[in-house]
């Protein structure tokens, strides 16, 4: 009998903790396409952000100048009411000997309203480019905050996995304390495990709320919107080449477009500037309704004289500002380039040590953290190891499944860094990879 229940107890413990162990059915499977069906519908909802729609006014706002630019100004209508009586003060129309009615206008030399339009296109199409590089950047964060807001649903489904075990091993604790086979120290211990594991549950649960707040936010969409439950994956793994990468970021970087056309707004500035040496002209048609006399008619012709020594310097000074402007734009263009080199450098190396890590922690840490609790079991069945030991080594076994996810959202968010980089979709750049590995 004394024999008998040592070995029952034994038995119990056995069964509890495989009982505890997540069943192969029980495990969540991966699915890329929930997981990525919800992102799409996050960044398509992202298009409504406030920020997009004021740079869509600025862009409507900008193409409109185009207009105004090309317009002329407002002719000018006037009556002069000529050699009038001091003594009809102050009625304009009693006892006047003359009345002048003039409409004049202002031409500018032909080109000109051309060329400042010229430069107001141009910087239309800069700010089409600005308004890319914020949609981009828009994108990156609903990414960002999304993949954050996965790795709390996995902590979530880790915390309770790990209370369900904590859990068993009270119960195989408590049950050998009865039998006279343990000690009451390891019934305390593992109850407060489990307080502290439902405490983390509460903690993350409300970073959960904080994060779907920060996306609802960037979607411009009320706070309290469900997100739903993100269900784990299997990231897609690919080699990238980075000569190929580099070569498409410089075609594709919006602010690289951005500051092309900016160059090219100062170089059609530049032109506008060299066309205020030419005269513009006024033209003016009166009519004089005569009192004592037969009625006539007065036509004026007349110009700017941008030579005048006076006014040389202003138009001398707006030509060199504009070669200086295009000069400082053709530099930080240079520059833009340079760093966006490195910024794709930078994102391969996180993607390539991404890889690594994931592939560390998918096929050698979570294998012998799960092996360690297995020996650990067998030793605790011989007397061989104390119950707080299974707790420390479940404990390596939960901070192993952490990492791996870890390493996944990092993953996710090192390829989206590189997408933001190199200016298009992973799925564009698989393409890229691919023409350039043949």
């Amino acid at each position: 009998m004394h024999l008998f229940r040592p070995i029952f107890s034994l038995l119990l413990v056995i069964l509890f903790f495989q009982s505890a162990r997540p069943q192969p059915s029980q495990v969540s499977q991966p699915d890329n396409q929930i997981f990525t069906a919800k992102l799409q519908a996050l960044i398509a909802a992202a298009g409504n952000n406030p920020r997009l729609k004021a740079a869509d006014a600025k862009v409507q706002a900008s193409f409109s100048s185009v207009n105004i630019r090309k317009s002329l100004d407002p002719p000018q209508v006037a009556v002069e009411f000529y050699q009038a009586p001091v003594a009809s003060f102050p009625n304009p129309f009693k006892d006047q000997m003359e009345y002048d009615y003039s409409i004049q206008q202002m031409i500018p030399f032909p080109g000109k309203l051309g060329a400042m339009a010229g430069a107001e296109q141009k910087r239309t199409d800069m700010l089409k480019a600005d308004r890319r590089t914020l949609e981009q950047d828009i994108v990156r964060n609903v990414k960002s905050t999304y993949y954050e807001l996965y790795l709390i649903y996995r902590r979530l489904e880790t915390n309770h996995e790990t209370r369900e075990l904590v859990r068993s091993f009270v119960a195989v604790a408590r049950k050998q304390y009865e039998t006279g086979m343990g000690k009451q120290s390891d019934v305390l211990r593992a109850q407060t495990e489990l307080s502290v594991l439902v405490n983390d549950s509460l903690v993350l649960s409300q970073q959960r709320k904080s994060m779907e707040g920060m996306l609802n936010a960037l979607c411009n969409r009320p706070i309290t919107t469900e997100i739903g439950f993100i269900p784990e994956i299997e990231p897609v793994i690919n080699d990238y080449n980075p000569d190929s990468l580099m070569q498409v970021a410089k075609k594709n970087r919006p602010e690289l477009k951005s500051m092309q056309a900016g160059i090219r707004m100062q170089q059609a500035e530049r032109c506008a500037a060299g066309k205020d040496f030419l005269p513009d002209f006024m033209l003016r048609g009166t009519y004089k309704q005569m009192a004592r006399t037969t009625d006539d008619w007065a036509l004026m012709i007349g110009a700017t004289v941008p030579i005048a020594p006076w006014s040389f310097g202003k138009y001398s000074s707006g030509t060199t500002q504009a070669e200086a402007k295009t000069a400082e734009a053709q530099a930080e263009l240079d520059n833009m380039k340079n760093m966006i080199v490195s910024e794709v450098n930078d994102a391969l190396l996180k993607v390539e040590s991404g890889n690594e890590r994931l592939k560390l922690s998918k096929e050698t840490s979570i294998p012998q953290a799960q092996q360690a609790l297995e020996s650990a079991m067998a030793a605790y069945k011989t007397g061989k190891q104390d119950f707080l030991m299974l707790i420390d080594i479940q404990r390596m076994l939960v901070m192993a499944k952490l990492d791996y996810h870890m390493a996944v959202m990092n993953l996710l968010d090192s390829q989206s860094r590189l997408e933001r980089a190199v200016g298009i979709s992973l799925d564009e750049i698989d393409k890229v990879s691919e023409r350039g590995n043949r």
